[in-house]
This record gives C-alpha cells, sequence and structure tokens, in this order.
C-alpha cells in the first residue's frame, strides 16, 4: 500500500474540523431559525441580487449537498430559493457525496442545478471529484463551494482541485468562497471556520449570485 494511501486515510479517519457543543448547538439553531422572509430577500438585494434574479430564484429547484457550514445558511437559501432541497450535515467529508446523489437520482428528485459545499472537513483526490461529475452528468449545471478552513492542511490541494475540475468540465462553475472569505476574521467564530452573523450573509449571497448569474448566461 502507498505512502499516499495512508496520508490520505490519516486525514479523512479524524474529525477533520472540531466543533465544540455551543458551535453545534449553535449551527443548528441557525439551520431552523424563523427568518424574516423580506429581511433576508432584502439582505439578497443588498449583496447585489436583482429583483429579476430573485424572482427566478422562487421556482428554481436545486440541489445542495453541504457540511456544517452550509447547514448554518440553509434557512436563509430557502428563502431565495424556495425549491432547494439542503442534504447537509456536521462534519460531512466529499466522500459521502456520491452516496446522496445516488439516494436523490433513485428518487428522481436530483434537480439540474446542483450546489455542494464540501471539502472543508479533509481532503479529497481527483478520483473523488471526478467521480462525483461523472455521477451528476453534463446536462446538470454544478456549483462547488470552495473550503475556508485557515491552518488544515488540506484545504489548499481541495481547493486547486475544484479550480483543476471546472477547467476540463464545462458544467462545472467554482463558487470562491475561501477567495471571499479571506482576511475577514470578523465573518467567523472562534473556531475561525463557521461564519457568524456578520459572515453568514457574505456565504449564502455568494452561493445565489453565482447560481443565479451563471444561469442567466
Amino acid at each position: 500500500m502507498s505512502r499516499g494511501f495512508f496520508y490520505v486515510k490519516h486525514y479523512q479517519s479524524e474529525q477533520a474540523i472540531a466543533v465544540n457543543q455551543s458551535t453545534r448547538q449553535r449551527i443548528q439553531k441557525d439551520s431552523k431559525a424563523k427568518v424574516k422572509k423580506e429581511k433576508v430577500l432584502n439582505q439578497y438585494r443588498l449583496y447585489g441580487l436583482t429583483d429579476s434574479e430573485i424572482n427566478a430564484a422562487k421556482t428554481l429547484p436545486v440541489s445542495a449537498i453541504g457540511d456544517s457550514i452550509m447547514l448554518g445558511s440553509s434557512a436563509y437559501l430557502k428563502v431565495l430559493f424556495p425549491e432547494m432541497s439542503i442534504d447537509a450535515e456536521v462534519g460531512r467529508q466529499v466522500q459521502a457525496a456520491p452516496a446522496i446523489i445516488s439516494q436523490l437520482k433513485s428518487s428522481g428528485k436530483l434537480a439540474n442545478t446542483v450546489v455542494i459545499s464540501l471539502g472543508t472537513n479533509g481532503p479529497m483526490t481527483e478520483a473523488d471529484i471526478n467521480g462525483i461529475l461523472d455521477q451528476l452528468g453534463t446536462e446538470r449545471q454544478v456549483f462547488w463551494v470552495t473550503a475556508y478552513a485557515p491552518g488544515k492542511a488540506w484545504i489548499d490541494p481541495v481547493n486547486k482541485l475544484i479550480h483543476a475540475a471546472a477547467k476540463t468540465h464545462a458544467n462545472l462553475h467554482v463558487v470562491d468562497w475561501y477567495y471571499l472569505a479571506g482576511g475577514n476574521d470578523d465573518w467567523f467564530a472562534d473556531d475561525g471556520v463557521h461564519p457568524n452573523d456578520a459572515g453568514r450573509p457574505h456565504y449564502y449571497t455568494l452561493i445565489a449570485k453565482d447560481v443565479m448569474q451563471t444561469l442567466k448566461k
């Protein structure tokens, strides 16, 4: 067995991003928040979405797969995308995605627009990302959110793989959360990874803008 295999398995076997109890509770609370719809829609407008894009989002079916970063923004994403189904879980790694995609496919619930926010919790390989894209097919538009977790060794390799895959798959679009988040320490909880009230709007509006502006082209 190669050393590379042991390297990858070492990181996959550990809880990559430790989530303490208070942060876990906050994420769960945020995911079920009863948000004020018009206030959230105004945030989308403030961060650059037009009324026509907001109206188009109301009827757009989207399948979203993510980890705790997406989970914490799920209630806010659902305001803009009422037809979005979100499967997000604390600690999820990219290797969980194929089974979720298979289940969505078999139930006829896999939308033509797919958002993936995975990579924060551990490494992935070129085979991982290519396998997921092959599974989704070339007819779907796929939006992959880059990972942001300062100090974690796998983040740069993960993000390089996402960018590289976008160059060879015309239907893959990079939502560059890593680039936007960099240097904005005040956007995050004490762990420097999970967006707080100041950072969360930047995360979910970035996804929304990239999806709606790309599909409009």
